[in-house]
């Protein structure tokens, strides 16, 4: 019997790629008022270039984009970053959300008697800094980050602390999560039952550890653990 439903957080319960499309456009707009040379789009796209070199969580991206673009000048330097940081926490506050659905669901799950837990790799300020923007900062009865173990998924010690916490067994509890590698293999290796956030997902899927169950839209989970 599940008693526990175990969440990922970005592009599982929020649109956290699509608002880093839309915040590396936004900050690309505000370089392109403040002196920096190219188009918008052009520079949002370089922005994630450095993504790709050093991980989406990266809190360094402006700074190394404009050295790498040869900005020396340490006062148009600063004037040109932090004007690129202010439009990226803007929109942070307008384009943030929860997908459609979640915050009903996990308060009905609740209701039910199940434990709500969030497992994530993004570090514990930027965790809760997304919970709260998105206003699902009160739902979770177990919060574990990657401040937690020093670790990534699908490294064991997370989903170890999250059965600590939750003082169930692996076969009480399933994680749900947009990642096949990291979310859905981990579980899977503690004996958890498994679901992917299909509708987040962005990852290749070929060669993946493959979900006990996929989610085309998040409001299919309520079935899912019903049937269980």
């Amino acid at each position: 019997m599940i008693r526990a439903v175990a969440f990922d957080l970005d592009n599982t319960l929020i649109n956290f790629m699509g608002f880093k499309r839309k915040s590396a456009l936004a900050a690309a707009r505000a370089m392109a008022r403040n002196g920096l040379k190219g188009a918008p789009g052009k520079v949002a796209k370089e922005i994630f270039e450095v993504y790709d070199e050093y991980g989406i969580e990266y809190e360094k991206t402006f700074s190394t984009y404009l050295w790498k673009k040869g900005i020396r000048d340490f006062n148009e330097f600063e004037k040109i970053q932090q004007a690129a940081i202010v439009a990226y926490l803007d929109s942070q506050f307008h384009v943030l959300k929860p997908y459609r659905g979640v915050v009903p669901l996990l308060k009905r799950l609740r209701k039910r008697g199940l434990k709500i837990c969030l497992v994530t790799d993004a570090t514990r300020k930027n965790a809760w800094r997304r919970l709260a923007v998105s206003g699902l900062q009160g739902l979770f009865d177990v919060v574990v980050t990657h401040d937690d173990t020093g670790e990534f998924k699908p490294h064991p010690s997370p989903f170890r602390i999250l059965l600590r916490k939750t003082r169930l067994k692996p076969e009480q509890i399933i994680f749900v999560g947009d990642n096949p590698h990291r979310d859905i293999l981990g579980a899977k290796k503690m004996g958890m039952r498994t679901a992917l956030a299909d509708y987040g997902c962005e990852w290749p899927k070929k060669g993946a550890t493959k979900a006990d169950f996929v989610l085309r839209r998040f409001g299919e989970l309520e079935k899912i653990i019903s049937g269980i």
